[in-house]
């Protein structure tokens, strides 16, 4: 496996501990009565998960349509996680913080994925 694979990998994992953190934080707004709370617990927690299985197939199992699905659903999940630091901002801005490292750590870990190095370990 390439560093750069296991890098992603590392990136991911601590992305999704950002994510959990501010998971915790959400749900003290969500017991507080924040009725906005909901909808980014929702987004963090199918966000976690997926990316969770995904990282794991294409790290650990090569699997090259992960790569490009991690990817592709990023992108596509990029417009709810910004709604979702917009709520944040508002409820809790330490929340905020956190999920805006998480966007920014998993951006710079799919980048990893497409690197030379790593598109010929995904095709070999």
């Amino acid at each position: 496996m390439p560093d750069k694979i296991r890098s992603f990998h590392m990136a991911i994992l601590v992305s999704l501990g950002f994510g959990a953190a501010a998971l915790a934080l959400q749900l003290g707004q969500l017991a507080d009565g924040d009725d906005h709370a909901d909808f980014v617990i929702v987004v963090q927690l199918v966000s976690t998960a997926t990316l969770g299985l995904l990282s794991h197939l294409a790290a650990r199992q090569g699997w090259n349509w992960a790569r490009w699905t991690c990817a592709i659903l990023w992108c596509v999940g990029l417009p709810f996680m910004v709604m979702a630091l917009a709520i944040a901002y508002r409820s809790d801005e330490t929340a905020d913080g956190l999920l805006a490292v998480q966007t920014l750590v998993q951006a710079w870990a799919i980048s990893l994925l497409f690197g030379e190095d790593a598109g010929n370990w995904f095709e070999a």
